[in-house]
């Protein structure tokens, strides 16, 4: 889908400020149900908008492999297509194959959250491998089993996961503008340590049901892409924190560049050169006459990002250094 850029950032901006930091995904009908093969293929999945941004639980340096994720419903089931991008894809840790084993959550994994009803509390944990493993259980009680399929596949940079949720296993039908909780998590093993990611922020473990974001049904399947309007929401406020923290720490790095040790000094020139590309790329996007491409907008954000984190480094180099000074 094409949308003009220049449009959808004036509705972007706006959204950004009523949406607060809730990430919010709303889910459109499916056409046609999805064949559950871990392909991601089919007709849904062309018009579903992608979301990503996925925030790294228990920080470390460095940015995370992201994860991106559609979703799409139909009267019995809500439907989920997941890529985890895996530039170690032969290193894929898929060693459980029995279903209700926890231990799958120790492969390269993800964990689905669903809160039908966000207000009453109450939650489920649906969790799968790359080979379509499956685990599931009420919060932490393991006794609890949906009907549910999930199928994985494996390629070059990524892998996939599909799934097909009964709405039966919750004892609940959405209606078009119902709003459940929900939250896709990633525990990635591939890397050798683990590393746990999710959609929204829990800033802690995953079973954080207040952090859930929410997932709104639509009603229709075509006409105005909301979806990807929020998530263009989601993209404009985090442009436009990054680009404050880069071009702040610019300023910090230029006006004490003197305090660095001569170590990191070397490495200061090539660094700040990095995050004015990344700042010159960022708003030679925006500005650019062309259809909307939220997957260049993504790219570029991370390059942001990771300019972002090598300019606080190097500001608290220097922030040390003035404490060392007086």
């Amino acid at each position: 889908m094409t949308v003009c850029i220049g449009a959808m950032m004036l509705c972007a901006a706006a959204l950004a400020q009523e949406l607060g930091d809730t990430r919010i995904y709303e889910a459109g009908r499916a056409a046609e149900r999805p064949v559950i093969d871990g392909r991601l293929s089919d007709a849904c999945w062309q018009e579903a908008a992608k979301t990503n941004q996925f925030a790294r639980i228990m920080k470390g340096p460095g940015a995370i492999q992201q994860t991106f994720f559609q979703v799409t419903y139909d009267d019995a089931h809500l439907y989920l297509g997941v890529t985890c991008v895996e530039p170690r894809a032969g290193n894929i840790k898929a060693d459980v194959t029995n279903r209700d084993v926890s231990a799958v959550m120790a492969d390269d994994a993800l964990e689905i959250f669903i809160q039908p009803d966000p207000p009453k509390g109450e939650y489920f944990q649906l969790a799968a491998n790359s080979l379509g493993t499956r685990y599931d259980g009420k919060a932490f009680e393991a006794g609890w089993n949906a009907t549910w399929e999930a199928a994985g596949s494996v390629g070059e940079d990524a892998w996939y996961l599909e799934c097909a949720i009964a709405f039966e296993s919750f004892a609940a039908q959405p209606a078009p503008g119902a709003v459940w909780g929900l939250n896709v998590c990633r525990d990635r093993n591939a890397g050798g340590e683990t590393e746990w990611s999710a959609w929204s922020d829990t800033l802690g473990g995953f079973h954080t049901p207040e952090r859930f974001g929410r997932l709104v049904f639509a009603g229709g399947t075509s006409g105005v892409n909301r979806s990807l309007i929020i998530e263009c929401s989601t993209h404009a406020r985090r442009s436009i924190r990054l680009e404050e923290l880069v071009v702040t720490g610019l300023a910090e790095i230029e006006s004490g560049a003197d305090l660095l040790p001569a170590a990191d000094a070397a490495e200061v020139e090539p660094a700040v050169a990095r995050a004015r590309e990344a700042l010159a790329a960022l708003r030679d996007f925006l500005a650019a006459d062309q259809p909307l491409d939220l997957e260049g907008w993504m790219a570029v954000t991370a390059q942001l990002e990771q300019s972002a984190e090598e300019m606080e480094r190097t500001a608290w180099v220097i922030r040390f250094g003035r404490l060392l000074a007086d």
